[in-house]
């Protein structure tokens, strides 16, 4: 049972003011906290008409006296602000019911004025905060509209490029295939006797046309890797032959500059799952870099063996050359890319050769990875799947 201060407690912790009035809208009764009221002081409220202690109902007549009726069954108006004296903004919510008597007569308006200044500036800022999320949404959807359309524009250009590069590369190969033949023709003096410096300056145009017909392979290479046009013929193949024929190729090369090529064939291998045209390109980088960056006197290793991932074998490539900051490695299969070591060395190259030995090693479901220092050479580890293991899920 409510003790007779329990509605002055409840009125006041919800800050509710409330007045009692009859029905030619005289205010008769006030109670709760009256100071937010415009007119302060319970006596001077009694007897005031109500539009002096709420005057946002003026113009709202016809509505009061429809509940003054029975009509209506309340009439509110909600988060209404007000300026206080100070300058500050409050609002509040005012609520008019039907004050019946015992008979159930309707006598008057009970008329409820609540602050609710707190609520609605929280949910002010709410409104503001969606409103800035909305933008900031309306922002980032413009952004990401651009963003798609350069996107697409940029396709669009790397497909130029491609297109470009591949044309390009198809018109050079054609007449430097034809340059190197009558040059060889030359060498052989099939048409008559040369001396000395003619041989050598033919020999000179003969490396040039050489190293400018390896770059155009190489960039229709990277063409058809983009465009996914790579074909593989995935087959059991013998990786120890692979790698012997390779390097009984590269020996003389090694051997001009007076380097080791150590390859020891492991006894038994399983047969790998392999292109064996594409396993030979990839080695056949992966040796010619070896031998590229190791200096005069330095050793190149090739070993074979069971990789740590099981159904998987492991080629490693080590050297004795100019080795690779962290930096550099971290950048080792990106197009284009020349490490800091390699231009010191001051030898040739594009920059793709690895770019497309990696693509080269993904696309038979395999792994590529390097390890180096700097002075210290670099090693290469190449996986390729064991034929009679589970096919990969991306080859």
């Amino acid at each position: 049972m409510m003790t007779p201060s329990a509605p002055t407690l409840i009125l006041k912790d919800r800050r509710v003011a409330y007045a009692l009035t009859d029905h030619s809208l005289t205010v008769q009764e006030v109670g709760g906290v009256t100071e937010i009221f415009p007119v302060n002081g319970t006596e001077e409220l009694v007897g005031r008409p109500l539009r002096e202690l709420a005057p946002e109902l003026v113009g709202s007549e016809t509505a009061l006296e429809e509940v003054l009726t029975g009509v209506l069954p309340r009439f509110q108006l909600s988060w209404v602000n007000r300026e206080t004296p100070a300058g500050e903004t409050t609002y509040v919510t005012l609520v008019n019911l039907p004050f019946r008597d015992q008979t159930g007569q309707i006598t008057g308006l009970l008329h409820l004025t609540e602050d609710v200044t707190e609520i609605a500036e929280l949910d002010q800022r709410l409104v503001q905060q969606r409103n800035e999320l909305r933008l900031l949404r309306d922002r980032l959807n413009r952004q990401n509209e651009a963003l798609a359309a350069a996107n697409a524009e940029l396709r669009r250009l790397d497909e130029v490029k491609s297109v470009f590069v591949s044309i390009a590369a198809h018109e050079l190969r054609s007449p430097l295939a034809s340059m190197l033949g009558f040059i060889e023709i030359l060498l052989d003096q099939q048409v008559g006797p040369l001396n000395e410096k003619q041989q050598e300056y033919l020999q000179i145009v003969q490396q040039g046309a050489e190293r400018l017909l390896h770059t155009t392979d190489m960039l229709l290479d990277v063409t058809r890797i983009e465009a996914g046009r790579i074909s593989l013929v995935l087959q059991p193949a013998n990786l120890p032959e692979i790698v012997s024929r390779l390097v009984q190729e590269f020996s003389p090369q090694a051997g001009a500059k007076q380097q080791r090529l150590v390859w020891n064939p492991p006894p038994s291998l399983p047969l790998a799952l392999c292109d064996a045209e594409k396993t030979a390109q990839i080695i056949t980088n992966l040796l010619s870099n070896a031998i590229k960056y190791t200096p005069s006197g330095g050793q190149i290793t090739l070993s074979l063996s069971p990789a740590e991932e099981e159904g998987y074998l492991q080629l490693a490539v080590s050297d004795t050359g100019v080795g690779m900051s962290p930096e550099d490695q971290a950048r080792l299969f990106t197009r284009f890319f020349r490490g800091d070591s390699a231009n010191k060395t001051g030898a040739g190259g594009t920059g793709l050769g690895l770019y497309i030995t990696r693509s080269l090693v993904e696309l038979q479901g395999g792994t590529i990875r390097a390890e180096s220092e700097p002075d210290k050479g670099s090693t290469f580890y190449v996986t390729f799947p064991v034929a009679d293991a589970p096919a990969p899920l991306n080859s």
